[in-house]
């Protein structure tokens, strides 16, 4: 059974953004099992195999899949009265990812913001908008006096495009983009009508993190504007020139399960000067949302919960992993303090709909009755040669009454692995109470 954790943790949602907003939190109050805990969710990640030697033969993509640890992601979603999504974010820090070799690059703060501009936080934390400044700004853009001493926050969550002087794309790269995101998309689920699928919030944008060229060289003795060494214009040379992101977020009225990726380019050769500048992936999975209050959650009675499974399978250390969806089903004794998770029908997202070994029935505690982590289960899985662990958070407000009493809706993360074959299963459940 989880431990409580200490009296002044915060275990119930309390988003930045203010009402209308779900959010997971942002702080990783402990790991177990393989999955860290936050205040109002619970998410694992993994990072990408392609890029693990000393000096990368694929330097342009980033592929392969295992599981990481030591990340924060922390997921941020605006809804209105209806529960469509208007707007999302995803703010990712200490993944290993690094543009001069030595530190950890800045924390990504990723909005999807379809104009120009820079994607910062307010003192108390909350998404907003500044005002990218002119390439022509070297007390800003201060690479071309510092060198590698450069101000690297003044480089990332940066967003160029669409801008009036046109892309500067290699050849290869056709059309030649002119914007980086079209902005949140959303598609309502039917499990308002009584089915499973929850609704769907994509996003994805392509990105220019650490890109020197948004600044100028020194100007010329004519104080005409210059260009820094490898760059071939004023100003970045196009959209995605060093990576892109995205996020789905697969929600109910209360819980979400949100998978994200990055792609970066790191030991970037301005910021580096090692000769090995490649591309690194991460990619998380994230249950969060409106939370149970657990001193709400109940101390006898039973529930069952209806949902959707979704998440990445790779069947070793190389390939790509595969996306997946499937069917999510539990129930929870509260009086014994154990829920039954059962993962059924896994198969992949794309056409040929190929089952993949994700199937499984897991049995795990979650926290006292009445103490501060009620809302939170977790414990070890084994499945097959596969093994890891799931934890769980109850959101929303507790429906019926007497032993039929119980939060709203379900959810949670699961990672699996084989250390020999290098399987490895990263994925998220959502689920509504029936």
């Amino acid at each position: 059974m989880p431990e409580p954790v200490p009296a002044s943790t915060q275990m119930t949602m309390v988003c930045a953004d203010g009402a209308g907003y779900q959010c997971s939190g942002d702080t990783i109050i402990r790991r177990e099992n393989g999955i860290a805990l936050t205040s109002s969710g619970v998410q694992t990640y993994g990072v990408s195999t392609s890029d693990l030697s000393a000096q990368n033969t694929v330097k342009t993509g980033a592929s392969g899949f295992a599981l990481a640890s030591g990340g924060t992601a922390e997921i941020r979603i605006a809804k209105d009265s209806s529960g469509a999504v208007s707007k999302s974010a995803v703010l990712l820090n200490k993944l290993g990812l690094t543009w001069d070799g030595k530190t950890e690059r800045p924390p990504i703060v990723e909005a999807f913001g379809t104009t120009q501009g820079r994607t910062v936080l307010t003192a108390s934390g909350a998404l907003s908008s500044a005002t990218l400044p002119d390439s022509a700004d070297l007390g800003f853009y201060d690479y071309a006096i510092k060198g590698t001493g450069g101000t690297q926050t003044n480089y990332a969550n940066n967003r160029y495009f669409p801008r009036s002087s046109p892309s500067r794309c290699p050849a290869d790269l056709v059309p030649c983009p002119t914007t980086e995101t079209s902005g949140v998309h959303y598609s309502a689920g039917d499990w308002r009508t009584g089915g499973n699928t929850p609704d769907l919030a994509s996003a994805s944008r392509v990105h220019e993190d650490g890109d020197i060229h948004a600044g100028n060289n020194v100007p010329d003795a004519n104080g005409n504007p210059t260009i820094l060494p490898g760059g071939d214009g004023i100003g970045v040379p196009f959209p995605g020139s060093k990576g892109y992101r995205s996020l789905d977020n697969w929600g109910l009225q209360y819980g979400n399960i949100a998978a994200w990726l990055t792609q970066d380019t790191v030991v970037i050769e301005e910021w580096a000067k090692a000769g090995n500048e490649h591309n690194k992936n991460r990619r998380g999975m994230v249950a969060y949302g409106d939370v149970t209050n657990p001193a709400a959650v109940p101390a006898s009675g039973t529930a069952t919960y209806s949902g959707f499974v979704y998440g990445w399978y790779a069947p070793d250390g190389v390939v790509e992993p595969a996306v997946f969806r499937g069917s999510a089903q539990v129930s929870v004794n509260f009086a014994s303090r154990l829920a039954t998770v059962t993962i059924q029908n896994p198969v992949t997202w794309d056409s040929a709909a190929k089952s993949v070994p994700v199937a499984l029935t897991v049995t795990v505690p979650m926290g006292a009755a009445g103490s501060n982590v009620a809302n939170y289960l977790t414990g070890p899985v084994q499945n097959g040669g596969l093994s890891g662990g799931l934890g769980g958070r109850y959101f929303g407000p507790v429906t019926g009454a007497g032993a039929n009493a119980g939060p709203a809706e379900i959810g949670g993360t699961i990672s699996l692995a084989n250390a020999t074959s290098g399987q490895a299963v990263l994925g998220g459940f959502i689920a509504r109470k029936q």
